[in-house]
């Protein structure tokens, strides 16, 4: 059990992030904050993601925690972590880290994207520590021979293989379609932390686009129920809709999936459940300490991922 949690957690890490802390939407507008846009002209989906992805990617730096709950083979795994986000330069730098309890035993997940390397670090007991690294200069340049390596290491527009919430967010925008956003409001504790208020935000569904899903399956269909059992068929995105929160941020990001049919569904439980909920709360622009990007490798075996992560982001970019 241990394998099969690690390698999907991982995978679901690298595509996912966000939320508001003790929050629970419902479907009022308080009208006093945001005015909401004419009913005839409402933002698109698509549009207002990448929106979202465009403005995180230019903020000079944002922290958070986060907290999140994984549907893993029938294993419900529930833990907390941090996100930091600052610009250095041309240089975007990513920390995240993930903490949880598996089996009565403490678990680590931490990722860093620094300057110059992108460490990722697996300690999953009772698997010995687990440390690999990336040459982000080898692997802008594999991408791009004629780019000068003091700029960003990925394309404008997009990460591909290194995650982080702007990637994240284009990453959404174009593999599922969006629905008009329905305005809502947010209920979540006010800086005392005691204190319930209310916030206006942006509520965004998205189900696959049909070329997306057929590159995932390798076939010709377009039926979600085609996908491997834990990957989502839906989508569904928070983001703030004023500067009370950040503006656009991704507050919450919830993967659903639908059993592949009705048999399979328990008598009393909803036929689609949450593959992944994640939940960004205390959510600030202060100053962030480069040291926080630097990483000191233990006295351990390192492995180079650089090539594997040359090939996959190759792989990504012909399919965008």
């Amino acid at each position: 059990m241990t394998q099969r949690f690690s390698t999907f957690t991982l995978a679901a890490f690298l595509a996912v992030l966000a939320a508001a802390q003790d929050s629970r939407v419902r479907g009022q507008e308080s009208g006093k904050v945001t005015p909401l846009p004419a009913p005839h002209s409402p933002p698109a989906g698509n549009d207002l993601i990448t929106q979202a992805s465009t403005r995180l990617a230019a903020e000079p730096a944002i922290s958070a925690d986060l907290r999140y709950r994984i549907d893993a083979y029938g294993h419900e795994l529930i833990g907390t972590g941090s996100y930091l986000q600052l610009a250095s330069g041309a240089n975007r730098l990513l920390k995240l880290e993930l903490k949880m309890q598996v089996e009565g035993k403490p678990v680590l997940l931490q990722e860093i994207r620094g300057e110059d390397f992108y460490w990722i670090r697996r300690d999953i007991p009772p698997n010995p520590p687990w440390l690999g690294r990336v040459n982000l200069r080898q692997l802008k340049s594999s991408l791009d021979p004629t780019a000068d390596n003091s700029s960003d290491v990925l394309p404008q527009g997009g990460w591909i293989v290194l995650g982080g919430l702007p990637r994240l967010l284009s990453s959404l925008a174009n593999n599922f379609e969006f629905d008009a956003p329905r305005a809502e409001e947010l209920e979540h504790y006010a800086a005392d932390g005691q204190t319930i208020e209310s916030s206006p935000i942006w509520v965004l569904a998205g189900r696959w686009k049909p070329a997306r899903l057929k590159a995932l399956t390798g076939s010709d269909s377009t039926k979600p129920s085609d996908l491997p059992e834990q990957l989502p068929d839906r989508v569904e995105v928070i983001l703030g809709r004023t500067e009370k929160l950040v503006l656009l941020f991704p507050y919450r990001v919830t993967y659903w999936r639908t059993p592949k049919a009705e048999s399979t569904a328990r008598p009393g439980v909803s036929e689609s459940r949450k593959l992944l909920t994640l939940d960004l709360f205390n959510v600030t622009r202060q100053e962030i300490d480069p040291g926080q990007f630097r990483f000191d490798a233990p006295d351990q075996d390192i492995l180079d991922l650089t090539a594997s992560y040359i090939q996959r982001a190759g792989a990504e970019t012909k399919l965008r």
